[in-house]
């Protein structure tokens, strides 16, 4: 049966001034931890969003779970992420790819399998490309893909982020001895015609990478300047590389904009991690997020 978008939003609990007040235009979704006043973490992992200035903040997800690694879908109305019933990321726990609107916050499981924990979900810029990470037992991969389309990666792979012809991921080249040597690659095809091509040299930690939505860039964590994480800028093939943040404290996450003429990401150079912005084209840092020692912010998604 039918109904009109007003009962619609009536049975969500929702009137249609309500649904119209929470949409953003250019939303930043981000997660969250929230700190008593000794500093501990009350609770970890809420999902919120933003306006791209920083307005309109509000909290989207409630309750005991961990939320973490939130993904906003190109219609900018919904949000991917990995839900685990308990306090934490605990992967004896599981855990599951949930779908929320951020207007409404209607949910709904995307994706889940009994005994194994789902989660580092990344949609691309790339016509909303799915990778994730599972963790099975002894099993643990990284899939691109759902359904008919999954298929997982022909090497040890992490954090990844799909591109039209394959998936840039983090490969760890001395399984966490420290000092950690990690390299971005880009894995092309399957099977006998998989080809890998590295982007970083792994001399250094190279991690979270993210690709502009014309897929001619590519920006990521690094502690290649040493001994601070910054956000460097290269094109797609690695070349050409630079550093954007330069600046005191930890910088991570980056993430393009929609029309690829910003940043967002996370620093914890004010002391506190909050949520910053940057501006491609003259280098401006603008912090988004003021937690004030109440919560920590991190993970931001445009």
């Amino acid at each position: 049966m039918k109904r009109t978008l007003t009962a619609a939003l009536l049975a969500a609990g929702l009137t249609l001034a309500q649904a119209q007040e929470g949409r953003l235009e250019n939303p930043v979704v981000f997660q969250r931890a929230e700190l008593s006043e000794s500093g501990d973490v009350l609770k970890n992992g809420k999902l919120w969003v933003m306006e791209a200035d920083g307005s309109g903040l509000r909290q989207i997800t409630f309750g005991n779970s961990y939320d973490e690694h939130p993904s906003l879908y190109s219609d900018l109305e919904h949000v991917l992420y990995s839900e685990f019933a308990v306090g934490h990321l605990d992967e004896e726990q599981g855990g599951k790819l949930v779908k929320i609107n951020i207007r409404t916050g209607k949910r709904e499981t995307v994706a889940e399998e009994e005994g194994c924990a789902l989660h580092h979900a990344t949609l691309s810029p790339v016509r909303d490309l799915l990778a994730y990470h599972f963790n099975c037992g002894t099993r643990f991969a990284q899939v691109l893909g759902m359904g008919s389309q999954r298929r997982e990666t022909a090497m040890q792979a992490t954090n990844g982020i799909r591109t039209s012809r394959g998936i840039i991921v983090m490969h760890e080249k001395n399984g966490g001895i420290e000092p950690r040597e990690v390299a971005l690659a880009h894995i092309m095809g399957t099977g006998e015609d998989t080809e890998v091509d590295f982007l970083t040299d792994g001399t250094s930690l190279d991690r979270r990478a993210a690709i502009s939505p014309d897929e001619q860039w590519m920006a990521w964590q690094t502690n290649a300047a040493g001994p601070q994480d910054e956000i460097f800028l290269a094109r797609i093939d690695g070349s050409e590389p630079r550093n954007l943040t330069n600046t005191p404290g930890n910088d991570g996450h980056p993430w393009f904009s929609r029309d690829g003429q910003w940043l967002v990401f996370e620093s914890d150079r004010t002391g506190n991690w909050e949520i910053w912005r940057l501006d491609l084209r003259t280098g401006e840092q603008l912090q988004l997020t003021d937690g004030s020692g109440k919560y920590v912010s991190t993970r931001a998604r445009m």
